[in-house]
């Protein structure tokens, strides 16, 4: 049994694309079953309950020497416990390559498009998509291009939503408005739970990173928690041993961004703004690629 999965605190489209792979692999006859490294967050939920779908169980213990298939990352610090020592069979994915090393050959789709659901959806073809595969990948692709405002959506993006719309039965305006408003609302959630909600982590020139995102309408709702938020951020350093700490704070209004740190050293002490930024792997992680290669080993 294939073992489907995206990375750590899932977004919408390692959940949503893992759960359609799944569906793809078994009808090949390759028995899968799509798991998720954590609970859904509330946009990805929104879409689960649009398609109609149960969220995927949440994947525990190692996964060592088991038949397992990517979706949606390439970085062994981003999967689960036994990743190093698993038979990867399979990989879907929109972003670089990391650090993952494969015990044999496999079969992997990387396109530099917006979305690892895009990606699927030209293997798959749409001409037998269910309504609930079809709003389970929509859903995905408008979440990870922020409804084709990041700068990394592709023609092949905007190509994959106008197959998907007449398919999946929606009008994309009001489920694209619900969708990012569930993204952003942020309420009263606790202040670890933003930071772990969209982190990832990365090696970077030899330096051990977590990049947290959190998207916002409104940046001060974020602002005056922020001595509370930095003190988070430092106490991750230790608590897992990491070299920096990096939130990338993302006004969806205005389309920009502003970096925020905690680090040994390694990183500026004061907020960075990035103007024009909504994407962290397009535009975080080469601004943090750049600034690190200045600092020596």
């Amino acid at each position: 049994m294939l073992h489907v999965f995206g990375h750590k605190n899932p977004d919408s489209d390692s959940i949503c694309t893992a759960l359609v792979t799944a569906d793809w692999l078994n009808r090949q006859g390759r028995p899968a079953q799509a798991y998720a490294l954590g609970e859904p967050i509330a946009e990805t939920r929104f879409i689960l309950e649009t398609a109609g779908v149960e969220a995927p169980p949440v994947l525990t213990g190692s996964i060592a020497n088991k038949p397992v298939f990517l979706v949606d990352f390439s970085e062994l610090e981003q999967g689960p416990e036994g990743l190093a020592e698993a038979d990867v069979q399979g990989l879907i994915d929109h972003h670089r390559i990391g650090t993952l090393i494969t015990r044999g050959p496999l079969d992997a789709w990387v396109r530099a498009v917006g979305c690892s659901a895009t990606v699927l959806l030209e293997l798959m073809g749409h001409a037998n998509l269910s309504r609930a595969q079809a709003r389970l990948l929509l859903g995905a692709i408008i979440s990870d291009t922020f409804n084709f405002t990041s700068p990394t959506t592709t023609a092949e993006d905007r190509l994959a939503v106008d197959r998907l719309l007449p398919i999946a039965d929606l009008a994309l305006a009001p489920f694209a408005q619900t969708l990012l408003e569930r993204r952003t609302q942020l309420g009263d959630t606790p202040l670890c739970e933003l930071l772990v909600a969209d982190e990832k982590a990365y090696q970077i020139a030899g330096h051990s990173l977590m990049v947290s995102q959190i998207c916002v309408m409104d940046p001060s709702q974020v602002h005056s928690r922020m001595e509370e938020l930095h003190q988070a951020m430092e106490e991750r350093l230790t608590l897992d041993s990491l070299d920096g700490y990096v939130l990338m704070l993302t006004d969806l209004a205005k389309g920009s961004s502003e970096l925020h740190f905690a680090s040994r050293g390694i990183l500026p002490a004061e907020p960075v703004q990035l103007a024009g930024a909504l994407s962290r792997k397009k535009e975080g992680l080469p601004w943090l690629t750049q600034q690190l290669s200045k600092v020596p080993r």
